[in-house]
């Protein structure tokens, strides 16, 4: 019977190294001279792992030295191994320097363009302990199961989740829907139902948080709305109205990727009942709240000093439909 217990000097990570370090040279000699260890160790360090395994790893009668059918499913397996044994290291030694190896956070495409510089800024000077960072892009529905699958870290999201006892929450933006139509449209703002004769309403797919929200507002109000062309990105939809296509409901922050460009648009408060909705981050409970906390002051500082002033200067009438809510951390 086969003894299951390793050999006392079995070191897994190290006879891993040396095995990778021989199947690459197909010499023991050579792998020896790598490592600067003598062969002597080296053979010895394989003969511990084709008995701990239970088969050989290499065929002895050829040179260079070739793997066995067992030896290269090692291989591939131990060069996987050995690289997150490497990342660990480097892993755990940053986070005990008080850095974030790695940040993964999802968001929306409309603030991405607002966040993602502010981010990598505060990266460079040192006032986001994150070593690097992963920025993804995505719908609010697809958030709860990559935080739960551990795809992402945190998310930048309009569904706060509350359901959800095993993840944290920091609302920082209040919003209120608009409507938005092509421009010289103005004179029929006050009555949806008009417009709606004149010029098709572009829907947002109810794939998105956006999408369900207005669709569930027209129920509200009994507006039944003919069947009309669907978006999910909200460029796309802006694009679309700015040729005359039709008309939609979108909020402030979904305009940020028009600022600047003369887009030929009109925006203006809803007629009648307002909705809204608020965004901020989401994240898994109890997991780096430092770092968490303060990519919430960079997000909210970022919104509050350069996103809204350059929305309010292009668009004066949308004052107070978009807020950046006071600081929830102090």
């Amino acid at each position: 019977m086969k003894n299951d217990t390793p050999a006392r000097d079995f070191d897994l990570i190290k006879s891993l190294e040396i095995f990778v370090s021989v199947a690459d040279t197909g010499s023991m000699t050579a792998a020896a001279g790598r490592l600067r260890i003598t062969q002597s160790a080296i053979s010895q360090q394989i003969k511990i792992l084709e008995t701990d395994f239970g088969a050989p790893l290499f065929y002895r009668d050829v040179r260079p030295l070739r793997l066995t059918p067992a030896g290269l499913v090692l291989k591939n397996r131990a060069t996987s191994l050995l690289t997150n044994a490497r990342e660990m290291r480097s892993d755990v030694r940053q986070a005990a320097a008080g850095r974030l190896p790695h940040l993964r956070i999802a968001i929306f495409s409309t603030f991405a363009r607002q966040l993602a510089p502010a981010i990598l800024r505060a990266m460079k000077e040192s006032r986001l302990a994150v070593e690097n960072i992963t920025i993804s892009r995505g719908m609010a529905l697809n958030h709860a199961q990559d935080l739960a699958n551990r795809d992402i870290d945190v998310a930048w999201t309009s569904d706060g989740f509350q359901e959800a006892p095993d993840l944290e929450r920091l609302t920082l933006v209040r919003e209120t829907y608009l409507m938005v139509t092509p421009r010289g449209y103005g004179r029929f703002a006050n009555d949806l139902r008009g417009l709606a004769s004149r010029l098709p309403f572009l829907r947002y797919s109810t794939r998105t948080q956006s999408g369900q929200r207005i669709e569930s507002h027209m129920r509200r109000l009994r507006l039944n709305l003919p069947g009309s062309p669907v978006f999910e990105a909200s460029a796309d939809l802006i694009d679309a109205i700015a040729c005359g296509h039709g008309w939609s409901i979108v909020t402030p922050s979904q305009l940020f990727d028009v600022l600047n460009t003369n887009v030929e648009i009109d925006a203006r408060p809803l007629p009648g009942p307002s909705f809204s909705r608020t965004l901020g981050l989401v994240w898994r409970n109890g997991e780096m709240q430092d770092t968490m906390h303060a990519l919430a002051k960079l997000c909210a500082q970022t919104l509050r000093e350069e996103s809204a002033p350059r929305l309010l200067a292009e668009m004066p009438d949308l004052a107070g439909h978009f807020e950046v809510l006071p600081d929830q951390m102090d």
